[in-house]
């Protein structure tokens, strides 16, 4: 395993380190001797899921359903874990993103329309399906969008969404606008479950990064966002961004209260100095980061669109040989955008070829 991993770091090191160039995941080796990297890999499980019009995120839900941001349909779809669809969605405009709360709410990155003054807006929304008030019957659960953009910010839209232990949720927000330093466009806002954002100025609930920029937390367009279900991390979480400045694309932010020698803040998990050499730290490793999810190891999944790969790296930041990118996924992959994890399986929503992949690795597969 020393050896693995010091394979993996010189790779990292020669290929993206400094050079300004995404890594190539094909570069890895795919089969060496007994013990090295490549022993172990993801193999596609059959049947794929088809049916859907790009979509863009795929989510385990608290009731160990299945649910697919079915984007260009419009709507979201309901399935069990072994496939089957069990409904849908009445129509939502352009769903990206899907959480769950502990009340088995759906929580939904969509638009809105409206009309003012007899001309027709379009307007980055929140929305809500209470599955429990309709007996988890989603085609009879009323869209509630509980919140949405002012009609003088029309551009802005919602990218992630992520619950958190006490029902309240991050969500990721963009936007050109990014000058007011009291409501730039670009954003983490936390809601309450009561679906109203926290003030900016308690810190502690509503995380504050400087926009723009190549260090860590620094937002630069971000695209996803996911939490923890670890009560040693019940407040932070782990950002995904695809600016062309950033460096860091993929971010694991926790909130340090401060003492009498420095004020409160949110910091990244990871160090530059004392973290060097491992992935979440390397520059310019991810190109187009969409999403994250984690398994119960504390692993994260990070699928990329811009490199059509999946990217595994364990709790400490570090790549791990069973990532896999188009050569050896069969170039399967194109322009994935949501990846959920449960029970030794991946999904992925394969955005571009309009369904859903299921992998699982080698060793359970036998």
């Amino acid at each position: 395993m020393v050896a693995a991993n010091l394979i993996i770091s010189l790779a990292i090191s020669g290929i993206a380190g400094g050079c300004g160039e995404q890594f190539d995941l094909d570069q890895l080796p795919v089969a060496t001797a007994k013990g090295a990297v490549g022993d172990t890999v993801y193999v596609l499980q059959s049947p794929v899921w088809v049916g859907f019009n790009k979509p863009q995120d795929v989510h385990i839900g608290y009731d160990f359903l299945l649910y697919v941001a079915d984007t260009d349909n419009g709507r979201i779809v309901m399935m069990d874990l072994a496939g089957n669809v069990l409904g849908y969605s009445q129509p939502i405009r352009h769903p990206v993103a899907i959480t769950q709360d502990h009340r088995f709410n759906l929580i939904i990155a969509c638009e809105f329309d409206t009309v003012v003054g007899g001309q027709l807006l379009t307007l980055g929304a929140i929305a809500k399906l209470r599955l429990l008030d309709v007996h988890h019957n989603i085609a009879a659960a009323p869209v509630e969008i509980v919140y949405h953009e002012p009609v003088n910010k029309p551009v802005r839209r919602y990218t992630g969404v992520a619950a958190l232990y006490d029902n309240s949720y991050y969500a990721t927000r963009i936007g050109p606008d990014n000058t007011s330093p009291v409501d730039p466009d670009q954003g983490v806002i936390h809601f309450g479950k009561n679906d109203v954002p926290y003030p900016r100025d308690l810190i502690d609930l509503s995380p504050v990064l400087k926009i723009g920029g190549t260090g860590l937390t620094v937002l630069d367009s971000p695209s996803g966002i996911t939490t923890f279900n670890d009560r040693r991390y019940l407040t932070d979480f782990i950002l995904t961004q695809i600016g062309s400045q950033s460096l860091y694309k993929v971010q694991w932010l926790t909130f340090k209260p401060g003492s009498d020698f420095s004020i409160p803040s949110w910091e990244s998990r990871f160090s530059q100095i004392t973290d060097a050499g491992k992935t979440i730290v390397t520059d310019n490793f991810f190109s187009q980061p969409e999403d994250v999810t984690l398994d119960e190891r504390g692993n994260i999944y990070v699928i990329d669109a811009g490199l059509d790969s999946l990217v595994k790296m364990n709790s400490q930041g570090q790549i791990l040989r069973e990532s896999f990118g188009p050569f050896k996924s069969g170039r399967s992959l194109n322009h994935p955008m949501g990846v959920a994890y449960f029970d030794r399986t991946l999904y992925i929503a394969d955005t571009g070829n309009n369904r859903i992949l299921r992998y699982r690795l080698s060793t359970d597969t036998r």
